[in-house]
């Protein structure tokens, strides 16, 4: 069983026929609709399979792509809100760049504070990672700016004063979640049998909760975090970072939706750099 096992039995997939297996070649566990699917799709395990087979039903540019995602969240009860700067240390001083669009609330939404600009919301942020700059040019499929596109809801535990956060009550968690990715992928004509959602728990900078990686075709091109837990010397679940963590009063819904890679799964081109760079490219 994979940390935080329980975390991932989801009514949705159950709702859905989904299937929980575990892929023989690297050992984690996953979601899928197809029975007979054997590996978790995530290279090396797969491969890539939509180079020149697109996975989508249109070809979309970057903009075209933004468009689309921004306004099925809308559609689909979330307010959308403009982007922040990619200069994070404007209103935190323990980071230089903007690395996820989670980064734009945090610390004091994150921590119940102060109250998210609207809930549930949707933005494409964009972002910059430095640590990935050994990687461009090399796996065709790494660029260090790039935009985060992504949904955020912010939640607090029914018994928990309503006067103690600066939100309260619960938007929606992991079931609503995990509907409303497939339904962009359905929206977008996807083949969802090929889709998997596998359980990666996630840890960083004190924080914690059960996380899924979406794969499509080989390409990972979601993930959803649903950040729950803290950091606790004395707490039940001991995660892959080696430290203890227990469950706080606030959880937060964190997706990660690339643009570039929507993009590029839409045009099906050999590299990222062709389906989002086609002037640089073409010159």
């Amino acid at each position: 069983m994979s940390e935080l096992a329980d975390e991932y039995r989801l009514e949705y997939f159950e709702e859905e026929g989904f299937e929980r297996k575990e892929c023989p070649s690297c050992g984690a566990h996953f979601w899928t609709r197809d029975h007979d699917r054997e590996t978790c799709g995530e290279p090396p395990c797969a491969e890539y399979g939509f180079i020149e087979n697109p996975g989508f039903d249109e070809e979309y540019s970057l903009t075209e792509m933004r468009e689309v995602f921004l306004s099925y969240f809308e559609d689909n009860d979330h307010e959308r809100i403009d982007p922040y700067p990619v200069a994070a240390n404007r209103w935190r001083d323990d980071v230089l760049l903007t690395q996820a669009s989670i980064y734009d609330f945090q610390p004091l939404v994150t921590s119940g504070e102060t109250p998210p600009p609207a809930n549930p919301l949707t933005v494409s942020q964009p972002c910059i990672r430095m640590q990935d700059i050994d990687n461009v040019g090399k796996t065709g499929r790494h660029t260090m700016a790039f935009e985060m596109m992504a949904h955020h809801a912010f939640n607090t535990r029914e018994d928990i004063p309503e006067d103690k956060y600066a939100y309260h009550g619960e938007v929606y968690w992991k079931d609503r979640t995990v509907e409303l990715c497939d339904g962009l992928l359905q929206e977008l004509g996807a083949d969802i049998s090929e889709v998997t959602y596998i359980e990666d728990p996630w840890v960083g900078g004190g924080n914690a909760g059960p996380a899924i990686e979406v794969i499509y075709r080989g390409l990972e091109i979601a993930t959803l975090v649903f950040m729950c837990m803290e950091q606790d010397p004395e707490g039940e679940y001991e995660l892959k970072d080696g430290n203890r963590y227990s469950y706080m009063d606030t959880y937060i819904v964190d997706t990660g939706y690339g643009l570039e890679r929507w993009t590029w799964m839409s045009q099906g081109t050999a590299t990222v750099y062709e389906a989002i760079y086609p002037e640089m490219i073409d010159f």
